[in-house]
């Protein structure tokens, strides 16, 4: 209903850039946003979808914990007439969205401090049960470094809140409470390699959330025609492909994060393949849809075929 009002002209939604698309609603199960002009007629428009929403559906939306936020150039007299069409309380900005933070200041490490708390609350509760080595692993892996995940896929998190989280991580890890300190038997980075490499497995965040946003914007290169990537692009790359993408003036935060990735991915589009120097042509996995991945068949032991690299030419087509 409010796809078919917005083609109706009844209601306008907002575009973050010249060309970019129009957006009328960010709708994710209860936590809804919808965008308008700052007009009485638009506010009626609203105000009737959710009538026939709640008359079609039988659920009455909650007006009284909603809110309204205008822009800020809107006058007083524009904000009270619009109130009067659509009954929502007045508020001066959104402050989070699906949980992810919607303004930041000049500290990053504040402005995602409550993942730190967050944490800290996780780890206090299991402090006080007995759990083995192993179990305490599993919390590590699947709650406390799991946490993060979700913001990382956003925004590059500072690297001093990183440490803080790995410090902590390791403290719950050798049982150091707030009352009592427990020896460390070994470094914190060894603590932060593979299994392979004699480490615990854990994650090192700063690069796992370096991982996370470089497959955001490779989705942003691969997949053009989605709306994200189409806002982005409209906003801060209308001309260029997402690898040649320049910082742009006065950048979301958001935007920054991505930008960041942008000299990883290029040495790797550069260089062809960056994992074609330690693929062995036949011990290693590396041939996408097959059963095992590896060459079924035996390799000559005269040939010059013995790494993936030995196979890739550089020359263009005859």
């Amino acid at each position: 209903m409010i796809g078919k009002a917005q083609q109706d002209n009844k209601i306008h939604g907002i575009s973050i850039a010249i060309n970019a698309p129009l957006i009328s609603h960010l709708i994710y199960v209860d936590d809804n946003i919808l965008f308008c002009r700052a007009r009485p007629e638009e506010a009626k428009t609203i105000m009737e979808v959710l009538r026939q929403y709640q008359e079609a559906s039988g659920q009455k939306v909650n007006l009284d914990k909603s809110e309204t936020i205008f822009s800020p150039n809107i006058s007083v007299e524009a904000k009270k007439m619009f109130q009067e069409n659509l009954p929502v309380r007045i508020n001066d900005k959104i402050t989070k969205y699906l949980g992810m933070p919607t303004h930041f200041g000049r500290s990053k490490e504040r402005d995602f401090n409550f993942i730190m708390v967050w944490i800290w609350i996780k780890l206090k509760g299991w402090k006080e049960k007995s759990l083995s080595f192993e179990g305490m692993g599993v919390v590590i892996r699947f709650v406390d470094q799991a946490i993060p995940t979700y913001y990382m896929r956003c925004f590059l998190l500072p690297k001093v809140l990183c440490n803080k989280i790995e410090k902590v991580i390791c403290s719950f890890w050798w049982g150091t409470t707030g009352t009592k300190k427990k020896s460390h038997w070994n470094k914190r980075e060894n603590s932060f390699k593979s299994k392979h490499e004699g480490g615990l497995g854990f994650k090192i965040l700063r690069d796992f959330n370096t991982a996370m946003l470089a497959k955001q914007v490779w989705g942003f290169h691969t997949n053009p025609g989605t709306l994200i990537s189409r806002c982005f692009k409209d906003k801060y790359f209308p001309h260029l492909d997402v690898l040649q993408a320049p910082i742009g003036n006065n950048p979301s935060y958001a935007w920054r994060s991505f930008n960041f990735l942008l000299g990883i991915l290029l040495e790797v589009a550069d260089g062809g393949l960056a994992m074609e120097i330690r693929l062995e042509f036949g011990g290693d996995n590396w041939i996408p849809n097959h059963n095992s991945f590896k060459v079924m068949s035996p390799v000559k032991e005269n040939s010059n075929v013995n790494m993936v690299k030995d196979l890739i030419t550089t020359k263009g087509p005859s």
